[in-house]
């Protein structure tokens, strides 16, 4: 069942970003992780919650209010979505349709759900690649920015204070830090998310699973070949782990990627012997 898994997910990662399913793909994602069996029945049960939270958004709306500023009172008020403070390494918080049994998340996850419901109620919604901590942007007459994990509209001040909390007391803010994320950007973070969690863990065969997904989505990214192969180490295939670093090194165009895949082969090499 994993394997079918695997080849839907990576039907829909040779789709250009307009064309991907974020949604779908985020539950894919949790059904490998989870060895879910009725792949089919799970995917197609949360996006019907997802086009019931939309369709039941008419209803809570006040009429005089801000669409947006409804769609957030409604995600974390009358949804009550909201970040896992208690518990925000768990790998749950990753996938969508925990977050969306346990209404909590992590900020990625939780813009998932502004993402897919503001998109099938036609609002002008996007992801922001955030250092740290992914933001939601909503584009009407001005420009609207939401932290998902605690529901606040953001204004500059509160990004500039936002960043030095996670990136130190003298970082300052960045256009670059306020691109959009496309679906394929939001599916890497999501997956380097759980790999950084199993990783800790050491659950390398669940970090190469997560390695294997992003490699999927973007195949010429060099970092992930060689951590791949330093799962493979971990893992103790020493030759897989050899066949992969060579590869690194035929193939790669970044220098430093090179020189830490020579490095690592030379290592798994060992010493030379004693001459006597």
């Amino acid at each position: 069942m994993t394997s079918d898994i695997r080849q839907k997910f990576a039907e829909l990662s040779t789709l250009p970003d307009s064309q991907i399913n974020i949604d779908e793909a985020a539950l894919l994602i949790a059904a490998e992780d989870e060895d879910q069996i009725d792949v089919h029945s799970a995917v197609k049960h949360y996006l019907a919650e997802l086009d019931h939270y939309a369709d039941s958004f008419n209803s809570f709306r006040k009429g005089n209010e801000a669409p947006v500023t409804s769609l957030v009172n409604y995600i974390h008020g009358e949804l009550s979505f909201s970040g896992n403070i208690s518990d925000y390494y768990d790998p749950a918080n990753s996938y969508l349709n925990r977050v969306i049994e346990n209404r909590r998340g992590i900020p990625i996850s939780l813009a998932l759900i502004h993402l897919t419901i503001g998109s099938r109620l036609d609002l002008p919604v996007c992801g922001i690649s955030f250092p740290g901590h992914f933001l939601v942007r909503y584009k009407t007459s001005e420009e609207i920015i939401v932290d998902p994990f605690s529901g606040r509209e953001l204004s500059p001040a509160d990004c500039q204070t936002l960043l030095r909390q996670i990136a130190g007391p003298k970082a300052n803010l960045k256009k670059e830090y306020f691109d959009e994320a496309g679906p394929r950007d939001i599916l890497i973070r999501m997956l380097d998310n759980l790999k950084q969690i199993f990783w800790r863990k050491k659950r390398w065969d669940k970090s190469k699973a997560c390695l294997d997904r992003q490699l999927l989505l973007l195949p010429d990214r060099d970092e992930f070949t060689i951590q791949l192969g330093a799962v493979y180490e971990m893992q103790g295939d020493k030759s897989l782990a050899q066949h992969t670093y060579t590869q690194v090194l035929q193939m790669a165009s970044d220098k430093k990627v090179k020189d830490l895949a020579a490095r690592r082969l030379l290592a798994l090499e060992g010493p030379p012997p004693l001459l006597h």
